[in-house]
């Protein structure tokens, strides 16, 4: 067996071992699913689904480098935003371009993300940029939710299984096992025994 037989053998070996974790993790933690793209200008406010309002209110720090000049950095720019979730003032939040997206991005309620994903215009030596000028992109996001029995499967119990906006959780007679159905099929389900309702408490 020559060097590069064992060398692949070693690495199917490794892959068969740490695979199962992979996708355990997988099932368990699925990826931000967009909501919505959309821009605003300062003192600008957006009416986003799931009841978020999100206001542009001011541009705290741009110290982007000039498109035109060779810089060794190419600096950042921070945002202020206010967001409001079901008539609930969920507060202020900074957002920073240029640092990755870890500093662009802000959890603003349970489970929903906010991005900063560019910011305009981009500045020019001798240019200055007023607060009006300024127009910001972002992106909404929420938690992925993973269907019913991979949250089950991956140790979710039954009765604490999520479901995505329009479904509700019920449990199967037959095994316990839990499935996300529309609501207005749930209590015909329910009324023929074929499903168990789930206590809301």
């Amino acid at each position: 067996m020559n060097v590069s037989s064992i060398i692949f053998t070693i690495f199917c070996i490794v892959a068969l071992v740490t695979m199962p974790h992979a996708l355990v993790n997988a099932e368990t933690h699925g990826p931000n699913v967009i909501i919505n793209q959309f821009q605003l200008r300062p003192n600008q406010t957006a009416s986003e689904p799931n009841n978020i309002d999100v206001k542009f209110l001011n541009v705290t720090d741009d110290s982007r480098c000039p498109s035109d000049v060779t810089c060794i950095w190419q600096g950042k720019s921070t945002i202020t935003v206010n967001v409001v979730k079901s008539g609930q003032n969920l507060g202020n939040f900074n957002l920073t371009s240029g640092l990755g997206d870890k500093n662009a991005t802000a959890q603003i309620s349970d489970g929903y993300f906010l991005q900063l994903t560019q910011i305009e215009p981009y500045p020019k030596s001798g240019t200055k940029i007023f607060l009006s000028d300024y127009v910001a992109t972002f992106e909404l996001s929420k938690y992925g939710i993973m269907p019913p029995l991979k949250q089950f499967k991956s140790g979710i119990n039954a009765k604490q299984v999520e479901c995505n906006a329009g479904f509700e959780l019920i449990i199967k007679a037959t095994n316990n096992s839990p499935a996300c159905v529309l609501h207005s099929s749930a209590s015909v389900l329910i009324n023929r025994g074929w499903a168990i309702a789930v206590s809301s408490g």
